[in-house]
């Protein structure tokens, strides 16, 4: 009571000196009354602050107008930090975050419980910013630190499970493959405030992907100004004499109204492998062997920029620009025998692949805040633009000598619009919206025939291939706050897709329509802060990329092709999770997934032919345990821990194809970081990865496994970040299998140079704490343009 009265004298004495001031009340999460809470405001050196009373009130009195900073301590905790600025006798209502802000204060100094990991209802949180190994690295960095992601140059997956998709701030970013992981390693793991891992995505999101979502959430943008940064890398390869090379530029602004972001990126990527493919015969002596010794160079260039216009408080516009042009060139040289009744055959064979791509990604974005209480409505356009035009050389030396050149020529379009709009009703979170996809993708593919230097159609090869796609979406979930130990949320998702396909030479078509409803479920409960249960339910499309859909034979040599499947349709899944949290740096998530009407390439032997085709042909169950662990106890040490062991079962439905047996599996990820110094600017890298063998569809994978070291520098105040890898020390990374048939057995490995050195070094320049434009937009559907030939 007496710090009250003391409190209202003060008031009382200071009112009239003072002309303007700040008052309000403050609140918890449950939006009750937060008393005993201080609010401090300053401005330079001068400090002035409240505490509340029983009703969450307080009021400041100020000397001057102008800019000042805000803050809440709770119990210790700094919860709240914001820049305000003062005319006169301001009204500022707070409530208090969830997350509570970590920062000493001059003359105050807030410490609080780190937090690594972190159950929500629906998603798995890990909060970069409290991991000190993961400071001063790129994205794709501190991914691979991230509980149940592994991540590589070519791909980014969950718990095993490739073609995950990523977002930045809730929006999917309209990038894949190798643009993807290109842009991910220009974002700082400095400006990131956590990754959330979400294996099964709400309502809100499309239905596409069986793997999941991944959403990185950038820091707020509290300051004004810009930074820029410069980065460089390149991959040196045992034994050989070429070089990976990246190089690129960043920019950021930030303005009161305005924020700008853009970069530029140069690549020349370089990669060889090897692969042997023997086929067996089961019923008869029948075998087709085939060694093939393979390079690829892929140059680039690409450029982005992003804007955000802040209209007023409540309403941001704003767009997004990609552009990206490739050179990919791939060569092989292959060897091959065959042996059947028509006796033994000798193949001698090679090619030479060069392409051309353009790609043009262009979106725009409206917000507005309707209410406050958190209400929004997103306005959201998509456009992709990819042009493709192709000299393949196909070459066939031996039995007889056939030179062959195919000129596959692709022009896709996806265009896209959504609405989304949050609404909550007292403790009722709702979200709702809808979406409309068109998918076009015209195919031309020339064939000809080259004799005596002259090139001559083949009509018979020669195809044009027309795919239109329309799908239209709608959805509803609700998030409700039982108490403040159980959250419960649940949702709804229509989608409904017209489809046709048209092969012109044949002159086949392919007409497919069909509606699904993607529910989802989840249920939380945390009775206190070192436990956290969670139960999660959703199902899940996967749908074919164009390339598999195109019915082209792709040959690579007279008697050796690659085609797609035009009748090829979209695989489902219903995946259920049990997950559990302790002490924020231990997780355990036991799960099922389901799979109906899985699709996979297969090889197949057709009289004189070999060769491979997508096909619908198995169901799967899939039933394992995730367990990953934080473990920083000491000063010196942060070691990360992933495991993953599952039991898998495939069940063929196609005669021609065989299903693997049924088998128990595990994946393995530790990551050990030792700081050599007390700044923790020196850090020694020590990891290793591996799995199992394990089964999937009629393919039995062998044992692989990698072993890694590195060194970490950061100097000149953390503006010249060095980092140098020794990957696969041992040479041990490949992948080897069986893939299984009734006739026959195919027995086969691919080995990279995956042996190699890695050396990037960025430097940062002007005012690091801003992030410029931060905003992406949903994109999904770009996902499916880059998983085939183009």
């Amino acid at each position: 009571m007496n710090r009250r009265i003391i409190l209202l004298i003060s008031l009382i004495s200071t009112s009239f000196i003072y002309a303007q001031s700040v008052e309000g009340t403050v609140t918890d999460k449950a939006n009750k009354p937060a008393s005993e809470t201080e609010v401090l405001i300053t401005k330079d050196n001068a400090k002035f602050s409240a505490i509340t009373d029983e009703k969450g009130a307080f009021k400041i009195p100020l000397k001057e107008n102008g800019n000042y900073l805000l803050e809440v301590i709770k119990d210790g905790v700094k919860t709240n930090s914001e820049n305000i600025t003062v005319k006169g006798n301001a009204k500022k209502d707070i409530q208090i975050k969830d997350e509570p802000v970590v920062q000493k204060v001059e003359g105050v100094t807030v410490t609080v419980k780190k937090k690594l990991f972190e159950r929500k209802v629906d998603r798995l949180v890990f909060n970069v910013e409290n991991s000190v190994a993961s400071q001063g690295i790129d994205a794709i960095e501190a991914l691979a630190k991230t509980p149940m992601v592994k991540t590589s140059d070519e791909a980014i997956s969950i718990a095993g499970k490739s073609n995950v998709a990523v977002m930045i701030n809730d929006r999917l970013l309209n990038l894949n493959g190798q643009e993807l992981i290109n842009y991910l390693k220009t974002l700082r793991s400095d400006d990131i405030l956590k990754i959330e891992v979400i294996t099964t995505p709400p309502a809100k999101y499309d239905a596409e992907g069986k793997s999941g979502l991944i959403n990185i959430i950038l820091k707020k943008n509290a300051n004004l100004g810009w930074n820029g940064s410069l980065q460089t890398s390149g991959n040196y390869f045992w034994g050989k004499p070429t070089v990976s090379a990246r190089s690129g530029a960043t920019f950021n602004y930030q303005g009161e109204k305005l924020s700008l972001s853009t970069n530029l990126s140069v690549g020349d990527n370089y990669w060889q492998y090897n692969t042997y493919s023997n086929m067996v015969g089961i019923t008869n002596n029948n075998f087709w062997n085939r060694d093939s010794d393979n390079l690829n160079n892929y140059k680039y260039k690409s450029g982005n920029i992003k804007a955000e216009y802040k209209i007023n408080d409540k309403n941001v516009a704003g767009f997004n620009y990609n552009y990206s042009h490739s050179n990919p060139w791939e060569r092989s040289e292959n060897t091959s025998t065959r042996f059947n009744d028509k006796g033994l055959v000798n193949i001698v064979s090679n090619f030479s692949n060069r392409n051309s791509r353009d790609v043009h990604n262009a979106t725009a974005f409206y917000e507005a805040k309707i209410d406050s209480m958190g209400g929004k409505l997103n306005l959201t356009a998509n456009m992709m633009l990819n042009n493709s035009n192709g000299k393949n050389f196909s070459n066939t030396l031996s039995p007889e000598t056939v030179y062959t050149m195919a000129n596959p020529i692709s022009k896709y379009r996806i265009y896209s619009g959504q609405a989304d709009l949050e609404k909550t009703f007292g403790k009722i979170k709702t979200e709702s919206g809808i979406k409309y996809t068109k998918i076009k993708n015209d195919s031309e593919f020339n064939f000809f025939d080259i004799k005596n230097g002259q090139y001559n159609l083949n009509t018979d090869r020669t195809n044009i291939f027309l795919y239109n796609e329309e799908n239209y979406a709608a959805y509803f979930s609700t998030n409700f706050k039982i108490n403040d130990k159980w959250d419960a949320k649940a949702g709804l998702r229509y989608e409904y897709t017209t489809l046709e396909g048209v092969s012109m030479n044949d002159d086949t078509s392919a007409n497919i329509k069909y509606g699904k409803f993607f529910p989802t479920a989840y249920l939380s409960y945390k009775p206190n802060e070192n436990h956290s249960f969670s139960l999660n339910y959703s199902r899940r499309i996967s749908r074919p990329y164009f390339g598999n859909l195109n019915p082209f034979k792709y040959f690579i040599s007279n008697y050796e092709y690659t085609t797609g499947n035009p009748y090829l349709l979209p695989s489902f899944s219903d995946n259920f999770e049990l997950g559990y949290v302790l002490n924020n740096n231990f997780n355990v998530t036991l799960y099922y997934n389901y799979n109906k009407d899985n699709w996979d390439r297969i090889q197949m032997v057709d009289d004189n032919y070999r060769y491979t085709v997508a096909k619908n042909f198995y169901n799967e169950d899939q039933a394992g345990i995730n367990i990953s662990y934080n473990y920083n106890k000491l000063k010196w040490l942060e070691s990360n821990v992933f495991v993953n062991g599952f039991y898998a079962k495939s069940k063929s439905y196609d005669p021609a194809i065989t299903s693997t047996p049924a088998g128990y599996s595990a994946n393995i990820n530790i990551d050990n970081n030792f700081f050599l110094n007390k700044e923790k600017t020196v850090t020694l890298m020590l990891g290793l990865w591996g799995s199992l063998p394990n089964r999937n569809g009629n393919t039995y994978y062998y044992t692989n496994a990698s072993l890694y070291t590195g060194m970490k520098l950061s100097l000149m105040d953390k503006k010249l970040l060095v980092n140098l890898y020794l990957n696969d020390i041992l040479n041990t990374n490949r992948e080897k299998g069986i893939e299984y048939y009734p006739t026959y057995n195919i027995d086969y490995q691919y080995k990279g140079i995956t042996r190699n050195i890695h050396l990037s070094l960025t430097y940062k320049f002007g005012n690091n704490n801003v992030k410029g434009a931060t905003k992406q937009v949903k994109f999904e559907e770009s996902n499916r343009a880059g998983g085939g030939n183009n």
